[in-house]
């Protein structure tokens, strides 16, 4: 509403200063004094200070609360963006500013118990989406505490060990045991490699040479490259453009769908972890929009119709196509309509037999 009254700010000045009806309007009593305005320069630059600072909280509760599909992966980059516009404004010249700033960011840091004790969840979410990895919060903790801190070493190690962490309790959870006597070798195949292992080769004749031998002395040179798990193959590759993606929405449960037999342990992690609920808005919503729905003057719907009724904008707003294996939400809506019917003849035909039994009882 204030960022809409700033785009008619010259409309209202010239009202001002050519409409005689608009000046008349404020100069008549109400309850015993005039009405406020009309709006001044120091009204205008009070609207602009206070869309400064609400848009900080409007934006990211568009992201975090307002959106139909799932958020977790954007949850941490709405906190420090929070966080460090307001430490921008902390730093304002602005009194007024930097007061409301000062405030705020004492009850935002106090909400989340320090941004440096923040849930590690919250950032892992975020590395498990493909077109951010540890890209974006290694800009994140660049904005909060700058870059080769100390305070920026830490936090970043203690993500690499959560991260870790998991790899290593859904490996052993749906993986072998590393562990596990029957994937170790047998001892006969160990005592066979033992001996192809302590074959001599000879090679000290005069200009005789040896392609194995010599490779073995590249190799030392070279170096071996170690094996890379699943975790590390996924964060050493570059993260994906989703403007890129031609033909297709991107969205970060389908790419995971997609290359779950690439990632199969972290697949689960991702699923597990994107399923964190950031935010109680819809809960909230849905009970509040049910008390809406249900009233003294419309009790009489069946449950199949409150159901529908409450469903039906969230069906109409959903951003993912449905699968072809599932139902539509057509059909679905078929099939709640012969319910409700079903369930609107079982309750007539309840009435009449409810009726003929007082009618058949006052026979007598």
């Amino acid at each position: 509403m204030l960022t809409t009254a700033l785009k008619f700010k010259v409309a209202f000045d010239k009202m001002e200063a050519e409409d005689r009806l608009y000046n008349d309007y404020f100069s008549e009593l109400e309850n015993g004094s005039t009405r406020v305005g009309p709006p001044h320069h120091t009204d205008w630059d009070a609207v602009e200070k206070l869309c400064r600072f609400l848009v900080i909280f409007y934006n990211s509760t568009l992201v975090v609360s307002a959106s139909t599909s799932l958020n977790a992966h954007k949850c941490y980059g709405e906190i420090v963006t929070i966080a460090t516009n307001l430490m921008a404004l902390i730093e304002s010249y602005d009194s007024e500013l930097k007061s409301k700033a000062t405030k705020m960011y004492k009850k935002f840091d106090k909400y989340w118990d320090g941004l440096k004790n923040l849930n590690k969840m919250l950032m892992v979410a975020t590395v498990f989406d493909p077109t951010k990895k540890l890209e974006l919060a290694k800009m994140c903790f660049e904005e909060l505490y700058g870059l080769d801190t100390v305070e920026y070493k830490e936090v970043y190690e203690s993500l690499i060990t959560v991260l870790r962490s998991l790899f290593k309790e859904y490996s052993a959870r749906h993986r072998f045991d590393p562990n596990d006597q029957s994937s170790q070798p047998s001892n006969k195949s160990q005592s066979s490699r033992e001996q192809s292992s302590n074959i001599e080769i000879v090679d000290d004749c005069a200009g005789y040479k040896r392609i194995d031998v010599r490779y073995k002395k590249k190799l030392n040179e070279i170096g071996v490259r170690e094996k890379r798990d699943e975790l590390e193959t996924y964060l050493r590759e570059s993260v994906e453009n989703p403007e890129l993606m031609v033909g297709m929405d991107y969205d970060v449960l389908s790419w995971w769908r997609t290359y779950s037999t690439r990632f199969p342990v972290l697949s689960e992690i991702a699923r597990d972890v994107l399923a964190m609920q950031v935010s109680s808005v819809a809960s909230e919503s849905a009970f509040s929009t049910s008390g809406r729905i249900l009233e003294p003057h419309r009790s009489c719907l069946t449950h199949f119709m409150v159901e529908v009724l409450m469903c039906s904008e969230q069906w109409m707003k959903q951003d993912l196509e449905v699968e072809t294996q599932q139902p539509s939400n057509a059909q679905v809506l078929v099939d709640l309509e012969e319910d409700d019917k079903l369930e609107r003849g079982n309750t007539i035909s309840s009435y009449f037999n409810f009726s003929y039994c007082l009618q058949y009882k006052c026979t007598f």
